[in-house]
């Protein structure tokens, strides 16, 4: 069977998919990943097939005023103009976008279609055919509304009532359609005898589009309101650490230090990586904590001058290094808060944007560790007050290694049915 992976947006958007790949090329099927050409030598390294989707949607990111909106910078008018811009741009560059989706679709004819949300060309050939379209999102309370949380879009401020939280969702997602019409009417005649109306949308995609949270039942159980073509699958990561040799001076010092944790923000970015690298790295001094500090897409820097208590890495894969570690701190991104769970770590989340409020909610909601402070309000007292709770609470070690024990059962294989209709 031929299956198009169609994702959108950083590398913990884009790590699901590659999971999903691994699974289903395993069981034989032939695999094209249509992903922004950042990924392209990442994928075809791992053996699929490979179509770059334009790249100045990641490089908006690293501008200014991406930097600007993932880790803070400047009070609330130069936050706006920041969004602003961010939204205008975006806006220049969805349009090659969604060209480049239904090219893609009409030259490889799939027999199977995989999609992130972020990827708005798929929903209109899916409501055509909706046997042949899965979407598959790493974050809830999205489409399928909680009444436990707002929209994601909301996901900043502290749940609302139950009632209210359900209202989020009809506002944000008739935003949302709003800005679908927008981009896609003039394809709608692709499409003939379709409904397009913002009701049909909204109706296909909460009862008629089968879709698979990859996410953990054991953080996030599905809500008794949701439908039957919502199915929460369980955390599913690709195998990182096949082809992996730790340098002997990083297994040196794990050992030196058999109580360490790991400081990373992933891909998020911001505009004082060296003035926040300093701060934390001055508390975790302080504290005399062994960490290891992935630098990886630049919001965290090297300080010159830190003792041997803190160890650099660019790239380090999470499944090898987190089952060594105490715990973690890190940007809450749904990949990084799910492996960490799996490991058993203790988790500090410092939120950049959207799902990572949810995330360190929910990570302190259940145990897992204290509640994070913002990169956007960064407080270095409350940052440290966190610290000092994180790693002497021994009650966040011994939840944190329970729930790793019930995520470990997860067998999130019947995925394959769902996306094969086998």
């Amino acid at each position: 069977m031929k299956i198009l992976l169609i994702s959108i947006g950083t590398r913990g958007d884009i790590e699901p998919f590659l999971a999903q790949a691994e699974l289903l090329s395993s069981h034989g099927h032939e695999i094209t990943c249509l992903f922004p050409e950042q990924f392209r030598l990442l994928t075809e390294g791992l053996g699929f097939n490979f179509r770059g989707l334009d790249e100045r949607f990641l490089e908006l990111l690293d501008s200014s005023s991406g930097k600007s909106i993932m880790g803070g910078g400047g009070g609330f008018i130069k936050k706006s103009l920041s969004f602003f811009r961010l939204i205008r741009d975006s806006f220049q560059i969805q349009g090659n976008l969604i060209r480049q989706q239904k090219e893609a679709i009409a030259e490889i004819q799939p027999d199977q279609v995989l999609f992130h949300s972020k990827a708005i060309y798929c929903t209109l050939p899916a409501m055509a055919s909706p046997e042949k379209y899965v979407m598959l999102t790493p974050v809830p309370c999205l489409v399928h509304p909680s009444p436990d949380f707002p929209h994601l879009g909301l996901s900043k401020w502290k749940p609302f009532s139950p009632n209210w939280n359900l209202r989020t969702y009809d506002w944000i997602n008739g935003l949302r359609y709003l800005s679908f019409r927008k981009f896609l009417k003039p394809h709608f005649s692709n499409f003939p005898g379709v409904d397009f109306s913002n009701t049909s949308i909204k109706e296909f995609e909460m009862f008629g589009l089968k879709t698979i949270y990859q996410i953990s039942p054991v953080l996030f159980p599905k809500p008794e309101n949701w439908p039957c073509n919502a199915y929460i699958t369980g955390f599913l990561t690709r195998n990182q650490t096949k082809d992996y040799i730790p340098e002997s001076e990083l297994t040196e010092w794990l050992e030196k230090f058999p109580k360490a944790i790991l400081l990373t923000f992933g891909s998020m970015t911001n505009p004082k990586p060296k003035e926040y690298s300093k701060i934390i790295l001055g508390l975790l001094e302080k504290m005399g904590i062994p960490t290891l500090v992935n630098l990886s897409w630049g919001g965290l820097e090297k300080i010159e001058g830190t003792s041997e208590r803190i160890f650099y890495i660019n790239q380090i894969p999470y499944d090898w290094v987190l089952p060594k570690l105490y715990g973690i701190i890190h940007h809450g991104g749904s990949g990084t808060t799910h492996s960490a769970a799996k490991s058993g770590a203790v988790q500090l989340i410092v939120p950049h944007i959207m799902d990572q409020y949810f995330w360190n909610r929910l990570i302190h909601h259940k145990g897992l560790g204290p509640l994070g402070t913002s990169i956007h309000n960064f407080n270095p007292a409350k940052f440290e007050a966190a610290l000092k709770d994180f790693w002497s609470n021994e009650e966040y070690r011994k939840k944190a290694y329970s729930i790793s024990l019930e995520i470990q059962k997860e067998y999130p294989e019947q995925v394959i049915s769902l996306i094969t209709n086998s």
